[in-house]
């Protein structure tokens, strides 16, 4: 090999196109070894930007994946890091799950190009589910009892509530705080306790109304209960176990079907 010969190798890299290079350089050179290093090389050549794929249309086929197999919210992938650059697929990309995998609130998708020049990269999607939930409008010490006055309904992101939420505010009414909260807060269930209005044993009236008729009857709690809590009372006339809501310290509102 003369000292030329590897400016030549270089120019004929840069010259020819990557279907050619190999063969070219296989006319001038002898060595198999070298050949293949040669196309190893020209391989490894990186893809310019302008002939890259737009991670962007990766992004939005994860995405367009997760909304359409997902029963409700918004699917937001994370952005692929911009330094990437994969050759611009000649096919519609296809996206898909790993095997086992399932939709969560944070998903990873491959997407993967079937085309001349195959690839295949994951893209992490995060699932966002809105919901009506019940906010406090200011902040409130723990053990205060909640009034209409200290609630709002509010869309929020309801995904990552591992403690749960309120849909209204009727479930929360009459209700304390087992511990501060700031304006803004969810209300979650496990933030709530109840005062007991009735207790197991007690004797209680029976409520049921209809259409111009309303009933009253003396009945026994099976349950302890608070404000608008359901539980189980027998009438004490027919014997009858009944579900109804507590409405006051004495009375229970039977449920009717």
């Amino acid at each position: 090999m003369n000292r030329n010969q590897p400016g030549q190798f270089v120019d004929l890299l840069t010259r020819a196109p990557a279907e050619r290079r190999c063969v070219d350089v296989a006319s001038r050179i002898s060595g198999a070894a070298l050949l293949l290093f040669l196309c190893l090389v020209a391989a490894a050549l990186p893809v310019q930007a302008s002939d890259s794929q737009p991670l962007e249309d990766i992004e939005r086929a994860a995405e367009a994946f997760i909304a359409k197999k997902a029963a409700a919210g918004t699917a937001s992938a994370n952005r692929l890091d911009r330094r990437l650059r994969l050759a611009r697929c000649d096919q519609e990309l296809q996206a898909f799950l790993r095997s086992g995998a399932r939709i969560q609130q944070r998903t990873i998708v491959g997407v993967r190009c079937a085309g001349s020049q195959p690839w295949k990269v994951y893209v992490p999607v995060n699932l966002v589910v809105t919901q009506s939930v019940v906010v406090l409008q200011r902040n409130l010490p723990r053990g205060h009892q909640l009034s209409s006055d200290d609630l709002v309904i509010e869309r929020r992101d309801v995904s990552r509530l591992p403690g749960g939420y309120l849909a209204t505010p009727a479930e929360a009414l009459g209700k304390r705080l087992k511990q501060s909260l700031r304006a803004g807060a969810i209300i979650a269930p496990v933030s709530l306790q109840t005062d007991l209005l009735i207790r197991r044993g007690q004797s209680v009236t029976l409520s049921a109304a209809g259409t111009g008729i309303s009933i009253r009857m003396l009945g026994k709690a099976l349950m302890d209960g608070g404000l608008n809590q359901r539980i189980r009372v027998e009438n004490i006339s027919s014997g009858r176990v009944v579900e109804g809501l507590v409405r006051s310290a004495e009375r229970v509102e039977i449920l009717v079907q």
